[in-house]
């Protein structure tokens, strides 16, 4: 038991600064306690299967290395971690083939803690799906997610089964959903939305690999503002992230356009090459991620 809540406080330092991709942004330690909580609801003896889980995303998503992860925890459940690491320096659709090629290949604990992952992340997308995501998108992800978990059935027929159930539920509700709104990523909207009069939002490029910013990133910045709004101003600024200090870009924007917003930001995630773009409005902020919620 000390082994697993040393885990737990580990995941919960590599991911202080993490969110969740839905609109609600929940700490990201959320979605890793219930990962670990469906794997013990069907294999609760198997303590390197729980670290496992609880640690599944350390070497894909924070400087986390596999040794120290090894030495922490040991190698059998560093390995089942490595099992369900993408290689993040292939482009987004070769990491999707070879997630899809290699599940069957994968060991039964790997594939135990994948499948409580895929579960956990089909919940949020029906509760908090990220900005942007319309039914449809969320019917593809549905849609994947049944196909790598069929590739690679026979890890433990309890948690396919809980897969079973909630792909059937998340898909009803979707479906529901799209009876009034088929452009979905109302969620998100809502969030964005200000109560009284035009919003002025205020767009946030992160700068996460702490670069040099010059005039070329500001003239990238107002182009692409350009593209859709009349007006802005921006701004360079210095900012504190992941407890370092950086410079970054702000554009504040007067739009009644919500949607506006989030297709900008997720356009300058691309353009920028950042992990995600933030939004304010009215004193209430959000995270646009420019990527599918893996």
């Amino acid at each position: 038991m000390r082994r697993l809540t040393k885990a737990l406080a580990f995941a919960a330092e590599a991911h202080r600064n993490h969110r969740r991709k839905g609109a609600s942004q929940e700490p990201y330690i959320n979605h890793l306690i219930e990962v670990v909580d469906l794997v013990a609801s069907v294999e609760s003896s198997d303590m390197d299967v729980l670290i496992a889980a609880v640690l599944h995303d350390v070497l894909e998503d924070t400087q986390t290395g596999h040794d120290e992860l090894a030495a922490a925890f040991g190698d059998r459940a560093a390995h089942i971690v490595q099992e369900n690491s993408d290689d993040m320096t292939l482009p987004k659709s070769e990491r999707r083939r070879a997630r899809l090629e290699g599940i069957g290949k994968k060991s039964r604990e790997a594939r135990l803690v994948k499948f409580a992952d895929i579960i956990s992340n089909l919940r949020a997308i029906a509760v908090s799906p990220p900005a942007g995501w319309s039914n449809d998108r969320r019917l593809g992800y549905l849609n994947a997610c049944r196909n790598l978990v069929d590739a690679g059935r026979g890890s433990n027929a309890e948690i396919e089964r809980i897969f079973d159930d909630t792909a059937k539920a998340v898909e009803q509700t979707i479906r529901a959903e799209g009876l009034g709104d088929l452009d979905d990523g109302a969620s998100a909207r809502n969030e964005l939305e200000a109560a009284i009069g035009q919003a002025v939002y205020l767009v946030y490029v992160p700068n996460t690999k702490c670069r040099t910013l010059g005039e070329a990133d500001i003239d990238l910045l107002c182009e692409m503002i350009a593209r859709t709004f009349p007006s802005a101003t921006v701004q360079t600024a210095e900012g504190i992230h992941e407890h370092r200090r950086r410079s970054m870009l702000i554009g504040r924007i007067r739009t009644d356009s919500g949607d506006a917003i989030v297709a900008l930001a997720q356009r300058l995630c691309l353009a920028f090459d950042e992990p995600f773009v933030g939004v304010e409005v009215d004193g209430r902020y959000i995270r646009i991620y420019g990527d599918d919620t893996d």
